[in-house]
């Protein structure tokens, strides 16, 4: 027992053998607040015999006040547990000369003592009156002096100060053991509950049911992370890509619009220049989108720079080949610049001398006339075809990006995929190196609570055997009292 109690309540032993050298004696008074305290130890201080002391550690006696108007309660009784349980203890019900209901007060602290302190040493209730007391003694009346019950709280204080020398010391000795062996016992129970709480493993458990849960979704968020991301950039390259080439067929025809003859010869350069830079945005735009989405996946850079960007792109050379159309037009043309100028020279018709200079003047006035009509339809006749030409090569380009485009997405997938699945594999190790380093503690854990709980139990039962030795058997209430009722 002494290791037992030196292990789990270190001051046990000083106070254990500060009770077994203790030399009880004399009375300690207390009582609850408005009892009449001061003026029953006044009465009781002209007794001989009595002597009154401040500690109740030391007493030999200790008298309780309690007022008869209500009945003690719980907490009042746990404040003198130590008391009841080591040294023969003395209620006091005083005021039974102005409460009429002091019987049941009386009856009702008997019983709350016993309820809550069974292990109480000696105890007895004495209902008095301490004013009556002090009235019969001054009046020196003897039937009033034996009515207040102060003659029998004095009577029963000499019986237990005569008694104190025998027991006082071997009881406040084994209300020392019995009182330190139950906070020992406490302290044990509680550190048990502790340990069968899992309150140490509870951050342990917490950790491994992250890991695991974390394990089981491995890869799936960031699988589908991948989908989502790469199907937007697709739709949105892919829809820049269009909506950039679709503007630069519409100011290309703005231009072919407003275009003479020179300026439709440099019409192929131009174009291949525009959709080479229209190209290069595509591209640019892909590899800013697909930057953001390892950027979102976490993951190092895999995709490559476009290597397309420089490459030319065979858009050929509007090529027009004359046929029966630009012959008919040249007729057409001639004719109508023929008639012209002989609408023109008409008046001079008129006149038989200009007959010869109005035949030369309707020639070559014919003649520009329908050199003009003929140069101003080709014109338009090439326009059209260059109109045609730049609608056809856009389309082949825009085409042709597209599957660039189409190939750099499909190869970007498959690059992220596989870095999704080595990162994937590299968490899965980690995860599963600290769920085995988890395991390895919550196994010691485990081993130490076993250990504790083994060493619990064997220290109760080591208390329980000894405190076997250390039971006193429990005097019963004053039978007088118990008879007054």
């Amino acid at each position: 027992m002494k290791s037992i109690l030196r292990r789990w309540n270190s001051d046990a032993l000083d106070t254990i053998a500060l009770a077994r050298e203790s030399r009880p004696a004399g009375v300690h008074l207390t009582g609850t607040a408005g009892s009449g305290k001061s003026e029953l130890r006044r009465e009781l201080s002209r007794f001989r015999g009595i002597e009154f002391t401040d500690s109740a550690a030391d007493s030999a006696v200790v008298l309780i006040v309690v007022d008869a108007s209500a009945p003690i309660g719980r907490v009042d009784v746990e404040q003198w547990r130590r008391a009841l349980e080591s040294t023969p203890v003395v209620f006091v019900v005083n005021k039974i000369d102005v409460h009429r209901r002091w019987r049941e007060v009386v009856v009702t602290d008997g019983d709350v003592v016993a309820e809550y302190v069974p292990r109480a040493v000696e105890c007895s209730f004495h209902p008095t009156s301490v004013r009556l007391a002090r009235a019969g003694r001054e009046s020196d009346d003897a039937a009033l002096w034996t009515e207040s019950g102060l003659g029998a709280v004095a009577d029963r204080l000499e019986v237990l100060l005569l008694g104190s020398a025998a027991l006082g010391a071997q009881r406040k000795y084994v209300a020392a053991v019995q009182h330190c062996a139950s906070e020992a016992r406490s302290t044990i129970v509680a550190k048990a509950r502790a340990v069968n709480g899992g309150s140490e493993s509870a951050p342990l458990r917490a950790r491994r049911a992250a890991l695991v849960g974390e394990r089981e979704n491995l890869g799936g968020d960031r699988r589908a992370l991948l989908r989502n991301r790469i199907q937007r950039v697709r739709v949105e390259t892919l829809h820049a890509a269009g909506e950039d080439v679709r503007e630069l067929g519409v100011g290309l025809r703005q231009s072919i619009d407003r275009a003479r003859r020179p300026e439709l010869k440099h019409l192929p350069a131009h174009v291949a220049e525009s959709v080479l830079g229209a190209r290069s945005r595509a591209h640019a735009a892909l590899t800013a989108g697909l930057r953001a989405v390892e950027s979102d996946l976490g993951i190092t850079s895999t995709t490559t720079q476009s290597n397309v960007g420089d490459a030319p792109l065979d858009i050929g050379a509007p090529s027009r080949r004359r046929g029966i159309e630009d012959a008919i037009m040249i007729v057409v043309g001639a004719s109508a610049g023929v008639g012209l100028g002989r609408l023109v020279v008409s008046p001079l018709a008129l006149m038989p001398a200009w007959t010869v200079l109005s035949t030369v003047i309707t020639l070559v006035l014919g003649g520009a006339l329908a050199w003009w009509l003929t140069r101003s339809r080709s014109l338009l006749a090439d326009r059209a075809h260059a109109r045609g030409w730049t609608q056809e090569s856009l389309a082949r380009v825009k085409s042709v990006v597209e599957q660039q485009m189409l190939s750099r997405i499909l190869e970007a997938e498959s690059a992220l995929a596989a870095a999704v699945a080595d990162a994937d594999r590299d968490a899965a190790a980690r995860i599963d190196a600290e769920l085995a380093e988890v395991d390895v503690e919550l196994r010691r854990l485990a081993d130490h609570r076993s250990t504790l709980l083994s060493a619990c139990d064997r220290d109760l039962f080591v208390l329980e055997r000894g405190l076997e030795r250390f039971q006193v058997p429990v005097e019963p209430f004053d039978v007088l009292v118990r008879r007054s009722r």
